[in-house]
């Protein structure tokens, strides 16, 4: 047997080419891992005294809320089915007996209560839900509800209601407070088509517009929730019935350049020319024009030479504005708390004109002449004292509470002024829903539901058998749930490791060989504080095409006249591996097949390559680590986004 392995040995290396050999070769590879932890821990949490555990029997934890739960705001596409209500920001609506809520808010609701009214008109409790997370559409099915089939089939969003509850963080009942005083129903539609022509002023098609993103969807929300409970607010229209001004608007023409005749902009003292007279808006009427019912589709500008377009007829108008131009910090400055008259005074000035108001007035403009004479100018106040206080002269109208003008020189002058003074007014009490100088303190939760319905049915009945403790106290009266709290978290870790292959390399001819093999890997990584291991080997088979090979020349004494020297080309080829992934004392193994191509240059017997090695299949690889009160979780990602580099050094026999 042995001589006949010595002659078969022998006869095949006098046949082969000089570049076919058995070979061995190893080195060290590099790549990136990627995947997430998840932690789930048990938490005892009290929430809610008895006799309030049998009010709100259906109580929905966080937990069950996050697997019904999608972000609201997706691409322009998904943006543009939305229709906003400034009276319904949590908007509940019923289909296919499933509810559906999408809170435009960009707050985390805590503890509110979801209500419906039946065919009488009376509120009936659907439950209390622990967390809406902001700006999220959660669907949850009708098994989760005990009063679920008294809803009306006809029902719609205003038959809804969700409020605050006195189990509500204080954040929570604040915005509900400050929701409560609006009572203008503005709707509005983001629009994924130019409502009006949005290149106004230049000769371009109308394509000065993009499509909304999750940003300008959200900025664009909270700016006009914010400008209703202004318009809406007591102090808004106490200031504006007691103006000591008048109030002035005129389409002949509808623009206005000072000095020109038809220029109906009052004077310094607030009173206009008594031959526009006619052209006066009264304060109800401005009142009435901005508090009306109202549909307004929006769009964002871009590249349109101007910050912003508007236009419409006081319940119907259209709005764009760059995007720039909502940027909260644009609006209120970098400390969020402080109103830029540049920028607020463009929102004002284009949403003046959805109310069907011109350039000539004081209705988009404050047009207050200035002190030389020469032009007049925004941001220059009304000086009225020489029209009250004096004998046989009304008393001066602005000393009441929240009074924006209780000094007679200094009046904010026209629409634009009273309003940016109102607003700085309730911004400085928090009296606003939105609240940008706290917005960055609001946790964002992952919002990606996986389960379907049904699935998150049984999850939630099968956690309120578990979750809820009343304890046997009558003193405290507590109730108690257990509910598991979820974080997760990505990584992107560098994978450092090595290789080591043993084959067989066969040339046909100086340009085209195949090489087959074997491979044992070893890589290591350290994700999240915890170390991951892999383990992988395999076989595979690579194509080897060489474009430069070199000779050397032999003396005669040889049977070869030539002998080889060195070569230069590139492999590429398939390899399928068996791997294993150790975490938590745990190893979890798949199978991948790995597509490898690369570099190689051999001289003489060395042998060096490098190359890439990208695993084909895609997939999600899991270890699960439980304890008592906690699991861990760690997903890693296999596919062709996770390749390795190696280098390698071999010797071919």
């Amino acid at each position: 047997m042995k001589k006949l392995y010595t002659s078969l040995l022998l006869f095949a290396t006098l046949q082969a080419h000089q570049k076919s050999g058995f070979f061995i070769e190893g080195g060290f590879e590099t790549g990136l891992l990627q995947g997430t932890k998840q932690q789930e821990n048990q938490v005892k949490r009290e929430y809610i005294d008895a006799v309030t555990h049998n009010t709100y029997a259906d109580y929905l934890p966080l937990n069950t809320i996050l697997k019904g739960a999608t972000n609201l705001f997706g691409d322009a596409n998904a943006i543009s089915q939305l229709q906003f209500s400034a009276l319904h920001p949590i908007k509940v609506s019923m289909k296919n007996n499933e509810l559906t809520i999408e809170n435009f808010l960009p707050y985390n609701l805590n503890n509110v209560k979801l209500s419906f009214k039946d065919s009488q008109g009376k509120l009936i409790d659907l439950g209390m839900i622990e967390t809406i997370p902001k700006q999220a559409k959660i669907v949850l099915p009708e098994r989760l509800f005990d009063n679920f089939k008294q809803i009306s089939p006809s029902a719609t969003y205003s038959d809804f209601e969700v409020s605050s509850t006195k189990f509500s963080d204080e954040n929570t009942q604040r915005l509900f407070r400050a929701l409560d005083t609006m009572t203008t129903n503005l709707m509005v539609q983001y629009m994924n088509s130019p409502p009006l022509h949005t290149c106004y002023y230049q000769p371009r098609k109308n394509d000065c517009w993009q499509g909304f993103t999750p940003k300008t969807a959200e900025e664009f929300t909270n700016l006009l929730l914010n400008m209703f409970a202004v318009f809406d607010s007591k102090s808004w229209q106490e200031n504006i019935k007691n103006a000591p001004f008048d109030f002035v608007n005129s389409w002949s023409p509808g623009d206005c350049w000072f000095g020109h005749e038809k220029c109906v902009a009052p004077h310094k003292d607030g009173l206009v020319n008594p031959k526009f007279k006619n052209d006066i808006v009264s304060p109800n009427k401005v009142i009435s024009d901005f508090t009306s019912h109202m549909l307004l589709k929006i769009i964002i500008l871009k590249n349109s030479s101007v910050q912003g377009l508007g236009s419409g007829s006081i319940t119907q108008g259209s709005l764009g504005v760059e995007a720039y131009a909502i940027n909260p910090t644009t609006l209120f400055g970098n400390d969020l708390k402080t109103l830029n008259l540049n920028g607020i005074t463009t929102i004002l000035h284009e949403f003046s004109h959805t109310k069907h108001y011109s350039h000539n007035g004081n209705m988009t403009y404050q047009r207050v002449p200035k002190p030389d004479g020469k032009g007049d100018s925004d941001g220059i106040p009304y000086d009225v004292c020489s029209r009250f206080n004096g004998e046989g002269k009304p008393t001066y109208p602005g000393n009441f509470p929240d009074s924006v003008y209780p000094d007679c020189h200094h009046v904010p002058a026209g629409f634009l002024g009273i309003t940016t003074a109102v607003w700085q007014q309730l911004m400085d009490k928090n009296a606003l829903p939105i609240d940008y100088a706290n917005l960055s303190s609001q946790k964002s939760y992952n919002l990606n539901a996986t389960l379907d319905t049904t699935s998150l049915a049984n999850s939630m009945l099968s956690t309120l058998k578990q979750s809820f403790l009343i304890s046997s106290s009558t003193a405290t009266q507590k109730s108690y749930i257990l509910e598991n709290a979820t974080t997760s978290k990505n990584f992107n870790a560098p994978i450092l490791g090595a290789n080591l292959k043993i084959g067989y390399q066969h040339y046909f001819n100086n340009f085209i060989g195949l090489a087959y093999y074997g491979i044992v890997k070893y890589n290591y990584a350290k994700a999240t504080s915890k170390k991951i291991e892999q383990l992988s080997y395999g076989g595979g088979i690579d194509l080897l095409l060489d474009f430069i090979t070199t000779y050397t020349k032999t003396s005669k004494t040889t049977k070869m006249n030539k002998s080889f020297s060195s070569s230069f080309g590139v492999f590429g080829g398939l390899r399928g591996l068996y791997n294993g992934y150790h975490a938590f004392n745990q190893v979890k193994r798949n199978a991948n097949l790995d597509a490898v191509t690369g570099l190689n240059y051999r001289y003489k017997h060395s042998k060096y390559s490098v190359g890439i090695s990208v695993p084909l299949i895609e997939r999600k690889v899991s270890i699960v680590s439980n304890d008592n009160t906690t699991t861990n979780t760690i997903l890693f990602n296999e596919g062709s986004s996770h390749f390795k580099v190696f280098f390698n050094y071999g010797w071919v026999f």
